[in-house]
C-alpha cells in the first residue's frame, strides 16, 4: 500500500475536520436571512420562514402556483405535509395605518378551513376565528383554470372570462361558505354567527358597543324570524 505524502496527509485531515464541522450544532448569537427552508432528508419542503418578498408560492399537487398577490406581500411561516402540498401558515403584514396578522389551517388539497384572524386600522379593528366549509373538489381545478385566464392578453376578453370564472366559482361553492364566526366588528359588537351550508347567517348571538345583548334568529334570505329580547324584534335584513 501508498503511503500518502504529507500533502495528501494534510488535505485528508482538512477533509475531516471540515465534515466534523458541520455534523456538529451550530450555534449564533443572531443571524440575518430572508428566508429559512426546513425540508425532510429526502429535500421534501415542510415549513418556510421568509419575509413578504420570499414568501413560498402555494403548491396544490405537487405543482406551485404564483397566486400570492405582491401587494400581500406578508411575511411569516408557511406549513407544507408530506406530499409537499400547503396546508396551512401563520402570516403578518401591514403599516401604522393598515395591519393583518392571521393563522390558517388548509383542508386537504383545499384552502383555509379554520382561520384565527386581526385586521385594523383608523380606529376601526376587528377580529375573530371562522370555520368554514369547502368542497371535495381539488382546488387545482380552480388554480389551473385561473392561470389559463391570467395568461391571456389584457383586454375586454381577459376581463369578460375572469368575471365569468369567479361568478361560476361562487354559484358552485368553490369559495366556500363560513359555517362559524366568533369575535368583533369593527363597530365593537362581540358576535357568534351560524350559517347554514351556503354561508347564509342563520342564527346570531351579539353584544353591541352599548352592552346591549341580543338574540336573532334568521330565515335563508337574511329576514329576522325571531329576536330575543322580543321588545327589540326586528324583520329588517341584517
Amino acid at each position: 500500500m501508498r503511503t500518502p505524502t504529507s500533502s495528501e496527509a494534510f488535505a485528508l485531515g482538512a477533509l475531516c475536520v471540515a465534515v466534523l464541522s458541520f455534523t456538529q450544532r451550530q450555534h449564533f448569537d443572531e443571524i440575518n436571512v430572508e428566508r429559512i427552508n426546513v425540508v425532510e432528508k429526502d429535500g421534501t419542503l415542510r415549513m418556510t420562514l421568509s419575509n413578504g418578498a420570499r414568501m413560498p408560492d402555494p403548491v396544490i399537487g405537487g405543482k406551485a402556483y404564483p397566486l400570492r398577490s405582491g401587494s400581500r406581500a406578508r411575511a411569516g411561516i408557511i406549513f407544507f405535509n408530506e406530499e409537499g402540498n400547503e396546508n396551512g401558515g401563520l402570516t403578518f403584514s401591514g403599516t401604522a395605518a393598515s395591519q393583518a396578522e392571521g393563522l390558517t389551517l388548509d383542508q386537504v388539497n383545499q384552502d383555509e378551513t379554520v382561520t384565527l384572524s386581526y385586521e385594523g386600522g383608523n380606529h376601526r379593528h376587528a377580529g375573530g376565528l371562522e370555520v368554514l366549509d369547502r368542497p371535495e373538489t381539488s382546488i387545482q381545478v380552480f388554480a389551473e383554470s385561473l392561470m389559463a385566464i391570467r395568461a391571456l392578453p389584457d383586454g375586454p376578453e381577459k376581463t369578460q372570462r375572469m368575471t365569468a370564472f369567479r361568478d361560476a366559482v361562487k354559484k358552485s361553492g368553490g369559495a366556500g361558505a363560513s359555517r362559524l364566526y366568533a369575535g368583533k366588528t369593527p363597530d365593537k359588537t362581540s358576535t357568534v354567527t351560524l350559517s347554514d351550508p351556503k354561508g347564509r347567517p342563520r342564527l346570531r348571538l351579539q353584544v353591541d358597543s352599548t352592552g346591549a345583548a341580543s338574540i336573532d334568529f334568521l330565515d335563508a334570505d337574511g329576514r329576522v324570524t325571531d329576536h330575543f329580547p322580543a321588545s327589540r324584534r326586528s324583520s329588517q335584513r341584517p
